[in-house]
Parts: structure tokens; sequence; C-alpha cells
């Protein structure tokens, strides 16, 4: 579901993206019922690296405009870190998150309610899974367990599909972080196309991203990577709104996101057409509770790991 730079690298960068969100929301058209900005900034980070937030969320954003009667800025930020950050700075208004960085924004105090969480097709359940990956020629790794003395290629380390649940699973498989190299791919299809091109003798990226995506867009052949891994269900990535926002507001973009969010009314109502109506390659979003998370936060008990309670 991020990833251009290492997290230490994110509290230098997270002014200059701040920045580029404008002024903050609060300063203007706030009341005692909370915030109403004449303009709604939503703050994400693209799955690839290639991938321009523009292009890829230009149907959203303009039914979002049309929904709420307010000019709707993407922006695109460097870490789930900085998405975190930005929210609660009050310097995003809408933010799409991954599993882990929605659990570290709203167990970190930031004020957020979801709005839903993507899913591939009409009537599906939100959720995926991590795969661990290697080459298809590759005889020694066949196994977590095989990751042991290699170069393994990660997302980001608030990366859900790119990180935690593969923590879990290498610990699980008895491996720990002193058996292997680590290295910081920064997008999920940079982390399987470092494996393909042999820069990394394994890594992680999350399942559509091995099985279709970059097929697709031509950049892997059928059969190039094999997985030998496959990580729990993992709940879908979510949209969440902040809660300083009127209630009125936030009931707007919340019914925009579930019940016009998706390819097939955005098709049907002219703002787009055929596979430019996917959501970053997604049918559209469903209904989630926080509860649904819990199965994230049970993974940053068992791993204890540092990005869980630390999103800056």
């Amino acid at each position: 579901m991020p990833r251009h730079l290492r997290l230490p690298l994110a509290a230098a960068l997270l002014p200059l993206v701040l920045t580029a969100c404008g002024a903050s929301a609060s300063d203007n058209g706030s009341t005692s019922e909370g915030r109403d900005p004449d303009s709604l900034v939503v703050a994400a980070i693209p799955s690839e690296n290639s991938t321009s937030l523009a292009q890829q969320y230009a149907p959203l954003v303009k039914l979002l405009e049309d929904e709420t009667g307010k000019k709707v800025q993407m922006q695109k930020a460097t870490s789930y870190a900085a998405v975190i950050e930005a929210q609660r700075a009050h310097k995003a208004d809408v933010a799409l998150y991954g599993p882990l960085s929605y659990v570290v924004a709203k167990d970190g105090g930031v004020g957020v309610k979801l709005a839903g969480a993507l899913v591939t097709a009409k009537g599906a359940k939100p959720g995926y899974k991590s795969y661990g990956i290697t080459r298809s020629g590759s005889k020694d790794i066949n196994s977590l367990a095989d990751f042991k003395g290699h170069k393994v290629c990660f997302v980001d380390p608030t990366s859900t599909s790119g990180y935690l649940y593969p923590q879990a699973g290498l610990l699980k498989a008895g491996v720990k972080a002193a058996d292997y190299t680590k290295v910081m791919a920064g997008g999920h299809d940079a982390s399987a196309l470092s494996v393909a091109s042999g820069d990394c003798d394994a890594g992680f990226a999350f399942d559509t991203m091995v099985d279709s995506d970059l097929i697709k867009q031509g950049k892997l052949k059928k059969g190039e990577l094999k997985t030998v891994w496959k990580s729990s269900e993992i709940p879908g990535s979510p949209a969440a709104v902040s809660t300083d926002l009127t209630a009125s507001l936030q009931k707007k973009i919340i019914d925009a996101f579930l019940t016009k969010g998706n390819a097939d009314y955005m098709e049907s109502k002219g703002y787009c057409s055929g596979d430019g109506c996917k959501i970053d390659d997604n049918w559209g979003f469903a209904a989630v509770d926080d509860s649904d998370y819990d199965s994230v936060r049970a993974v940053c008990d068992a791993t204890k790991d540092a990005q869980c309670k630390d999103g800056s």
C-alpha cells in the first residue's frame, strides 16, 4: 500500500513536506465546531517510485471537490512518517495510510477517523498479503529461513507489508536482523525489481505488485520471481479524515469515499474511463473499523518494532 526515503531522514525533510502543503488549514475557517477550511489537502505517498499522484488520484480529487465544494490538493509526501506528522500538524486534512502507519497515527494521538480502506474489486474484503520473494533461478533460497547470510530488500520502516509483517515472519523463522544485510528499497516496485535484477538476493513486496502490477507494466516477466513466503492477511490500506474538521465536513468526505469513491461510480459520472478510474490499481473503498487493525497491533506486540511506537 510507501517509501522514498529511509525513516531517519523523514524528520529532517518534514519541514519541506509541510511547506509544500501550504499554510495550515487551521489558519482559516475555524469555528467552535471545528475547522472548515476553504481547501483540503490529501496526503499520500505512491506505491511505486514512478507513480504520479496527481494523475493517479485525479478522478478522486475531482469527486471530493464536487462533494465538499472545496478545492482539493493532492500532496505527495516522502514517507509514511511524514504523512502522519502532516496530519498531526493540521497540514493534511485527509491521509492515505498503510495499515501500520494508520495504527501509529491513531495510537499516537493523531485525531483521525477512518473513511474506508482500498479494495481491489467491488464487494471484496479490504486486505492483502506480503510476499517474500527471490529470483526463480535461486536454488539456495526456498523459505524465510534461507534469507540468512543474504542481502534482503525491504520497502520502508513504516511499511506494513514491506517491513513489519516481514520482520514478524523472519523472527518466526528464526532469522534475526544480524543474520542478513538489510536494504531499504524505497518502494514495493523497487524492492521487487531489485530482487529480479540481483541487487538483492531476496526481498519483500505486497502481493499484487509481484503477481500482476509489474507484469502488466512490462517491468517483470511472468515467473521471473519466486514467492517463498506469504504473510497472514493484512487489513486494507485506509483513508483517514482529521477529526478537528467540522462534523458535517467529515461526513461529506467519508460519504464520498464510501459511496462514490470507486471506479464504477466515477466512470458512470464521467470523471474517468476504463483503468483510469482505478485508485492506485484498486476498485475503490469499503468500510472498515478501527478494530480491524488489531491484527497489526498484535504483530507490533510480537516484533516489538520501534516503528510501531514512533512514526516520526
